[in-house]
């Protein structure tokens, strides 16, 4: 584990929002009062992990790939390829970092991409090339020699896991084409859909607003044109390659995230959100009904 600051502001002071024990680890979360980012701090490492054991896929599944897996992460890529069809070209170059089990990575590959996925996991990757016959790079990122001019990348559920994400995404805009761009979803802490005792996680390293990661986004060379905002769950943004900025964050948003996480220790109880999100007419037409905006929004509660 490692000591932080802020990656947005370079604030050293956070306020604790939670902490729990895992083994001989004490995770710590925070909240930065300058920009409402939350992280563990100190930061957990992939070091750490392996000490206890755990790969980040052992961190949310089971150690075998099973087909209750496949179904969730299907329902998941239908929802982030609706969200892609109308921008995707035949003929690009597209990296996925983190593919996992490989349907967004097969999908731009049926849309006539020349697909590369990178998954660390020897399982998944294997999976991948046996039911796909994809080219899948079986390392970490960080480990991994890329040639440069990609013209689209992907990276679904990836940017929370680690240590430095500003660094990935700068890794990224180094490999990036004129005019690329760039797919994430992440989880938001303005509108978990999980209970409160596991909207913080050893496998979780940041939790984003739209807000905040937009701010990253653009301290790395990339501005956001699209963000869409599920009512409960996650957000996805789609960036185009741009040069560096800083994007000022409201002085009322560490507020605001601080309003949420609270407000969901009560509603998810006084609302039954731990009945409604196992029923899946909920989950397809009340859980991921959603917002569209062009570029980064204004910080948005949909949680009311």
């Amino acid at each position: 584990m490692r000591q932080i600051s802020c990656p947005l502001c370079l604030n050293q002071v956070g306020r604790p929002v939670w902490q729990k024990n895992y083994g001989h680890l004490t995770v710590t979360t925070v909240l930065c009062p300058g920009c409402g980012l939350v992280y563990h701090n100190p930061v957990v490492e992939d070091s750490d992990r392996v000490d206890l054991g755990l790969s980040h896929r052992e961190l949310h599944t089971a150690a075998a790939i099973r087909r209750r897996n496949l179904k969730r992460v299907a329902q998941r890529v239908a929802r982030q390829t609706a969200f892609l069809e109308a921008v995707v070209q035949p003929g690009w170059r597209t990296l996925e970092i983190g593919c996992g089990l490989g349907l967004l990575s097969h999908w731009l590959s049926r849309r006539g991409c020349c697909a590369v996925g990178i998954e660390p996991d020897r399982q998944q990757a294997a999976f991948v090339q046996e039911n796909y016959g994809l080219t899948i790079i079986n390392r970490r990122f960080e480990e991994a020699t890329i040639a440069p001019e990609f013209d689209f990348f992907a990276s679904s559920h990836v940017i929370e896991h680690l240590p430095a994400p500003l660094d990935f995404l700068q890794r990224l805009r180094d490999l990036a084409a004129p005019g690329a761009l760039l797919f994430l979803e992440t989880p938001n802490i303005l509108a978990p859909k999980v209970g409160p005792t596991r909207v913080f996680s050893l496998a979780h390293n940041f939790y984003f607003s739209p807000a905040t990661l937009s701010a990253a986004l653009a301290q790395t060379g990339w501005q956001v044109v699209r963000t869409r905002i599920f009512y409960r769950d996650s957000f996805m943004v789609l960036a185009r390659a741009a040069s560096v900025q800083e994007l000022a964050l409201p002085s009322h948003h560490a507020a605001e995230v601080s309003q949420a996480i609270t407000r969901h220790r009560t509603d998810y109880y006084l609302n039954f959100l731990f009945l409604w999100r196992k029923l899946p007419l909920w989950r397809r037409w009340w859980m991921y009904r959603y917002q569209d905006f062009p570029g980064p929004p204004e910080p948005i509660n949909l949680s009311v």
